[in-house]
């Protein structure tokens, strides 16, 4: 039994790896995508130079085998600045990106659940962040917050969590009127377990 169940899930994964490289546009952004999270992983050991490690004889160099980005006119290696930002970028959006499913799954549920002025409060407020274009809410979020990676991580999360309540919303309706979540609340289950579930 469980042998069928590794293969079925050896089976998914395969399978969508072939789906994503069955085109060539999806093969290209898969293949981009691993090759900077592998460097992103693996970081300090794919650079031979520190991120701000100025070589003042080496400035504004085209790229080389020594410089595979070449420098900029500091002297630094632009290749290791990349990679020392793509980790951070990584950690920012998927910290947001988590932030964002986390608190809109949450809220979408409790809300949506409940129903009554709980959830017209909740989506009112998200249909006003939805209202602003996202460009413009971030910019004002970054105004009023500063420069800084929580600031960047509030704004992430921000403008994400109204969009993904919307689609937890938009399930919880179709869902919490089926009979067994009737049959569910009938039976005495609390609010937490039926919303688990």
């Amino acid at each position: 039994m469980a042998s069928t169940s590794a293969a079925r899930g050896r089976g998914g994964w395969l399978g969508g790896l072939r789906e994503l490289y069955g085109r060539p546009s999806s093969a290209l952004g898969t293949s981009l995508v691993a090759i900077f999270l592998v460097l992103a992983v693996l970081g300090p050991l794919a650079t031979p130079y520190g991120a701000t490690q100025q070589v003042f004889t080496d400035r504004s160099q085209p790229p080389s085998p020594a410089h595979p980005f070449g420098t900029d006119h500091l002297g630094r290696d632009v290749f290791s600045r990349v990679v020392a930002g793509d980790r951070d970028i990584f950690l920012l959006a998927g910290s947001g990106t988590l932030i964002a499913v986390l608190v809109g799954t949450l809220v979408g549920l409790f809300a949506t659940y409940r129903g009554g002025w709980s959830e017209e409060i909740a989506y009112r407020l998200f249909d006003s962040l939805l209202a602003v274009p996202a460009l413009l809410l971030a910019l004002l979020l970054l105004g009023s917050l500063g420069p800084s990676r929580s600031s960047v991580l509030a704004v992430i999360a921000v403008a994400y969590t109204p969009i993904v309540a919307r689609v937890v919303r938009s399930v919880v309706l179709d869902t919490k009127t089926k009979e067994y979540v009737l049959a569910a609340r009938m039976q005495g289950e609390s609010t937490a377990f039926v919303l688990g579930r």
